[in-house]
């Protein structure tokens, strides 16, 4: 086993107009200064990171990593989110991506797309240049209009959005895997990917390609009544990034999973600050832990409640006293008695 690396921090939550927020050097500083050891950056923002520059200059990724080092914090993955989603979206959705997307991509879908999965196909080669080996994004969704099923659903469409869906992402896939990194999925309301089912659908339809993996958030699953421990045994072979991250569901008798078009803050299923939520960390960490996860637990704010500031200063320390630091022995071999194999035979009472 190995101990969980951490506490690391995804800063796309935190990167303001204002300093120390506003670059990458002045936020690694303010992360480092609350105890985070790691940061995970949203290649989408400028002001921290430009990924086309970094695909194209390995001068560009030497300098950030040089800048990085003299702060004395490491960069645990990028993240595509916002671009991967793009690969695939429905039409309804047009207009709100499109105010997400730059200019000159906006008011034509494909070529958005391509834009998109160029954009996720860069963030493959910029990890390795940085010698990372996991990656996190979105899958985006073609289907989402129709995850509840009435009305009624003409047969086959659900099977042909994951088919179209392996068409676009089996390409991207290849270029992770010829680049050494594992692309790992947030499983995610809104995406085609938001449980079990739909990731082994997907899974499926990009021919269980080793690359094809997971970013564990249980808050995305507690939200939709789901036994988040359960995943763990169920998908721990494609879990490669782990965000940390607390969330509640208390349904009452006006509202339940779909949140009744409420705010977040007056949904029965909300993101909470680590420890104000529902969450058990102590079973997620132990179950990570005894499955040998070998990434960064990589905190994730999402509070419709606390302030940003209060949260990053106490997100550190809670992720740091969840990591469990694994045992190198058994704590009962000082009772441990020698054996053979004519010695076992001997205790079951087997002769010869």
């Amino acid at each position: 086993m190995r101990t969980i690396k951490g506490p690391g921090l995804f800063l796309a939550q935190f990167v303001r107009d204002t300093a120390p927020h506003n670059s990458l050097e002045s936020i690694a500083r303010w992360a480092k200064g609350y105890g985070y050891k790691s940061i995970q950056i949203p290649s989408w923002d400028r002001r921290l990171f430009d990924l086309d520059k970094a695909a194209d200059s390995e001068t560009y990724c030497d300098e950030i990593k040089g800048k990085m080092a003299d702060i004395g914090i490491t960069i645990s993955e990028f993240s595509t989110h916002f671009q991967g989603q793009m690969v695939s979206v429905h039409p309804a959705y047009d207009m709100m991506f499109d105010g997400q997307a730059p200019s000159h991509v906006r008011g034509n879908p494909e070529k958005r797309r391509l834009w998109a999965a160029d954009q996720v196909t860069k963030a493959a080669i910029v990890s390795q240049r940085f010698g990372l080996t996991e990656h996190v994004t979105f899958c985006g969704s073609l289907a989402w209009p129709y995850f509840y099923p009435y009305p009624q659903r003409p047969a086959g469409l659900i099977e042909e959005c994951f088919a179209e869906q392996g068409r676009r992402w089996r390409p991207i896939l290849d270029a992770f895997d010829s680049a050494g990194v594992d692309l790992c999925y947030e499983i995610h309301p809104t995406e085609d990917m938001f449980d079990g089912d739909t990731f082994e659908m997907f899974l499926e339809a990009v021919g269980n390609h080793p690359r094809c993996n997971i970013n564990y958030d249980a808050s995305h699953y507690i939200k939709q009544g789901m036994d988040y421990l359960g995943f763990i045994d169920a998908y721990h072979e494609r879990i490669k990034m782990f965000h940390v991250k607390d969330a509640e569901f208390n349904p009452t008798a006006k509202q339940g999973v779909f949140g009744g078009y409420k705010n977040w803050l007056e949904r029965a299923a909300r993101d909470r600050s680590l420890g104000h939520g529902q969450v058990d960390f102590g079973g997620v960490f132990s179950k990570l832990a005894a499955y040998d996860f070998a990434g960064w637990a990589v905190y994730e704010w999402e509070c419709c409640l606390e302030h940003p500031e209060v949260a990053a200063r106490n997100g550190a320390k809670f992720i740091a006293d969840h990591i469990i630091e694994v045992t190198d022995r058994v704590f009962d071999d000082f009772a441990a008695t020698h054996a053979d194999a004519a010695s076992n035979r001997a205790l079951l009472g087997v002769k010869g």
